[in-house]
């Protein structure tokens, strides 16, 4: 078990970077867009954006100069996968615990499958009935999906065994 918390722990400490690395990104292109400070350069009639890195002239992000899309897919996308590896996070966190059956890692077991149920189907029908750009996110929505339905299977098991320590703490 020792070798599971280890590799919990590093992968806890990953997922929060990679949040916080999608957090920035989604905050520095919200303000580049807003602002359009030098970092943003226009292309093939203002149909069409890059985002350089900051302070340089590379590349870093690309997209349609549409607000539809820029409200709707674009900036979304980050922040929502911020929240992805944030919640993420806190399903490794349950795995570095004393005890492994907690209701706190058992209610983030739920808010995660619950969230990669539904958000991702969200986004693709709000995507499909009102933005022009067409990005095909089937294949991406399908793996949210079978990734909610393994953790909910995980939450199941991670709710008996919550049931079978509360049990035998009553014994002893």
């Amino acid at each position: 078990m020792n070798s599971v918390k280890v590799t919990a722990k590093i992968l806890l400490y990953l997922s929060r970077l990679l949040s916080f690395l999608y957090f920035i990104t989604f905050i520095y292109a919200l303000v580049s867009l807003e602002g359009r400070p030098g970092s943003v350069f226009l292309h093939d009639a203002d149909q069409q954006f890059t985002i350089y890195f900051p302070f340089t002239h590379i590349p870093f992000l690309l997209g349609f100069y549409n607000p539809m899309y820029i409200w709707l897919e674009f900036l979304p996308l980050f922040l929502l996968y911020a929240l992805f590896f944030l919640m993420l996070s806190y399903v490794f966190e349950a795995f570095t615990q004393k005890r492994l059956f907690t209701l706190r890692g058992y209610n983030h077991l739920r808010i995660f499958y619950w969230s990669n149920l539904t958000i991702p189907v969200v986004m693709l029908f709000l995507t499909e009935l009102l933005s022009e750009a067409r990005f095909d996110a089937w294949n991406i929505v399908g793996l949210h999906l079978l990734l909610g339905i393994f953790i909910f299977f995980m939450a199941a098991i991670f709710n008996q065994g919550l049931k079978l320590q509360d049990e035998q703490d009553l014994i002893f």
